[in-house]
């Protein structure tokens, strides 16, 4: 049964009391701003690559898909965020309407999606580190450099989240300027043979193109989370979402243009190297410097995207373990510092050990096929919600992306979300307070 317009409203209402001590603060550009941050990572120094050897010359096309997927998803975000303003992202979305296992299920596959995104801009970390001491190029030197960063990352995150967000704070700055670099040097000289579209489109092709693509368009439900303190959500949100939309489009666009006009085919051989492709085009336009540049964009816009995870994601097993859906000491406290240390640590161990047995593509497509049943979530709660044009729009798009999806990419997902909906059916089964 669909609610009626007094039945959102009641909902609305309800949420909204709820969070009504908190500052509504966050306006039109510091939501544009924190959307763009969150979708610009690490993955994009390295999926040009990735999705050439794909698509090939109809690669930009790719973009334009994922733009109009994630058009529509944002959407749905939209229409649902300016009647539930409660903080929480998805989950806040979700849980008024579809009741609390969706709700919880959504945040099962945001952990997941976050949890295979870090795995996989770990893995491409890895390699781009490996670019500048070519001994370590291998698995044991992929698996040493990752120990060694994500011990240092977990003690910066355990002695305090002030220092953890400090650190990422600095890293994160660097990201665009060697990416906008890249754009107004290359653009001006695109050599258009190498852009020439395939005289017959390979729809199978583009559709598993979008599928990988579209992790680096992911993030921008992470800017939605302190919701409940949006100023005037009913004009900050479309503004600001389909701004960060659009810009996060034409950076990456032009990013792809230009390493792939000045690559060739060459990007292809590009994703068994460990290298950013973005570095090798930047190479060809600006010579050593250009290339010494965009190498060490790449190690640290994947170093702060790791840096900022760290310091957020172990939170939610924290989180799951004192509501009582994982083991209690997940949710101990250090002494000293006051940090969920023993979430952290698991967190970052689990991420280790997916980066180094699995390839970064494959992790891209499991973070985005969490992301996409998550966002599928949300639709059909915006449909509940008495929306029904762009969800039902948003959830056929995304599922002729899940057609691409291979059964051991299925099965990893599937596993995720039967083993927690275990804890949350024995959780639900236990007496009140036990």
């Amino acid at each position: 049964m669909e609610p009626n317009e007094s039945t959102a409203s009641a909902i609305s209402v309800q949420a909204s009391a709820k969070d009504k001590q908190l500052i509504r603060g966050l306006g039109i550009v510091g939501l544009i701003a924190a959307s763009f941050n969150c979708m610009v990572g690490g993955g994009i120094f390295r999926l040009p690559a990735s999705v050439y050897k794909i698509a090939g010359t109809a690669s930009p096309i790719v973009y334009l898909i994922c733009f109009l997927v994630m058009l529509a998803v944002v959407t749905v975000f939209i229409q649902v965020g300016r009647d539930i303003e409660s903080s929480g992202g998805p989950y806040a979305y979700v849980q008024p309407v579809l009741g609390k296992y969706p709700a919880f299920l959504c945040g099962v596959l945001l952990w997941a999606l976050a949890t295979f995104a870090m795995a996989a801009v770990a893995a491409a970390y890895a390699g781009f580190v490996a670019a500048f001491v070519p001994s370590l190029d291998n698995f044991g030197g992929h698996a040493a450099i990752l120990f060694v960063t994500f011990a240092v990352l977990t003690y910066f995150n355990v002695v305090g989240v002030k220092t953890g967000s400090k650190v990422s704070i600095v890293l994160s700055v660097v990201k665009i300027l060697p990416l906008a670099l890249l754009v107004f040097a290359g653009l001006p000289q695109l050599h258009t043979e190498q852009l020439t579209l395939p005289a017959q489109l390979d729809f199978p092709a583009l559709g598993r193109g979008a599928m990988v693509l579209i992790f680096a368009f992911t993030g921008i439900e992470c800017a939605l989370i302190p919701s409940g303190e949006i100023k005037n959500p009913h004009e900050t949100l479309p503004r600001s979402l389909y701004a960060a939309l659009i810009l996060v489009l034409f950076l990456y666009l032009g990013v792809q243009l230009v390493s792939q006009s000045e690559l060739g085919a060459e990007m292809a051989a590009v994703t068994g190297s460990g290298q950013s492709p973005l570095a090798q085009a930047a190479g060809l336009i600006m010579g050593p410097i250009g290339a010494f540049i965009l190498s060490v964009g790449a190690v640290l816009s994947t170093l702060g995207y790791l840096s900022a995870i760290t310091l957020t994601l172990p939170r939610t097993l924290y989180t799951f373990a004192r509501d009582g859906y994982l083991p209690s000491r997940l949710s101990d406290v250090h002494p000293e510092y006051h940090t969920p240390m023993n979430a952290i640590i698991v967190q970052v161990f689990v991420a280790w050990l997916l980066s180094v047995s699995s390839l970064f593509e494959h992790l891209a497509v499991l973070s985005n096929l969490s992301a996409i049943l998550m966002y599928m979530i949300c639709a059909i709660a915006a449909i509940k919600f008495g929306k029904r044009a762009v969800p039902t729009l948003a959830i056929l798009a995304m599922g002729a992306l899940l057609l691409t999806v291979t059964g051991e990419e299925w099965l990893s997902v599937i596993v995720v979300v039967v083993l927690s909906s275990i804890g949350y059916w024995i959780k639900s089964k236990s007496p009140v307070g036990a």
